[in-house]
């Protein structure tokens, strides 16, 4: 358990040390506004690219658009029993629950990239779950007005979905498309370590990072 616990906490790392590798794509070094068509275009060329990615459709959102799960094995296996039989941890990345928080989303998406192109080192008996965009009915709603005291893109998604429910309110209620898509890909690959990707909406925090640890008792 020792093992695997270091192993999960290289994968936690390397999310936040990628941002300090060099990078090429425009739309990930700039302040340009998130575009759900364009992000999903970059993941699909990864899987096209890359036998160690493979992008599922998962399900639908409440407008119908497919909720995706891009996910990275370096053994290129992608069956989650298989995986756990062959002792590989599970990293689970949440994005875009609120699409004006479009950090999570960009970093993501450059993790993705940087690992499967060898810039950085892909964390050993790790596999790497992440959903690009999981609010798609509000990433496809964009405003300049939505998150205005934040220091972010000129414009920004809307933070409820296609009937106006925050996603972040209904994870056990599942009254939406997206929360029951959600709920089977989080049941299916059984996480290890879960992260859920946010911003803080202008707020003056000292750190540029929070991390909110919900069970004290584990980590203390």
């Amino acid at each position: 358990m020792k093992m695997k616990a270091l192993l999960l906490l290289s994968s936690l790392l390397m999310i936040a040390f990628s941002s300090s590798a060099q990078y090429t794509e425009k739309s990930l070094i700039d302040n340009s506004p998130v575009v759900y068509s364009e992000i999903i275009d970059q993941y699909i060329q990864l899987d096209n690219k890359y036998a160690e990615a493979k992008l599922i459709e998962y399900g639908k959102s409440d407008n119908g658009k497919p909720i995706h799960l891009f996910v990275i094995s370096t053994n290129k296996i992608f069956n989650v029993d298989s995986l756990k039989k062959q002792g590989f941890a599970v990293l689970f990345i949440n994005n875009g629950i609120h699409p004006g928080e479009p950090d999570g989303i960009k970093a993501s998406l450059r993790l993705s990239s940087e690992l499967l192109k060898k810039q950085i080192p892909s964390p050993e008996k790790t596999v790497i779950c992440i959903v690009p965009i999981y609010n798609v009915d509000g990433a496809l709603e964009t405003s300049q007005f939505f998150r205005s005291g934040q220091n972010g893109p000129n414009e920004v998604g809307f933070r409820g979905n296609a009937r106006h429910l925050d996603l972040n309110r209904d994870f056990i209620k599942c009254d939406s498309e997206n929360a029951k898509t959600f709920t089977k890909m989080y049941r299916d690959w059984d996480p290890d370590v879960f992260v859920d990707t946010h911003v803080s909406d202008g707020a003056d925090y000292q750190y540029t990072i929070t991390l909110i640890d919900s069970q004290r008792q584990i980590t203390s």
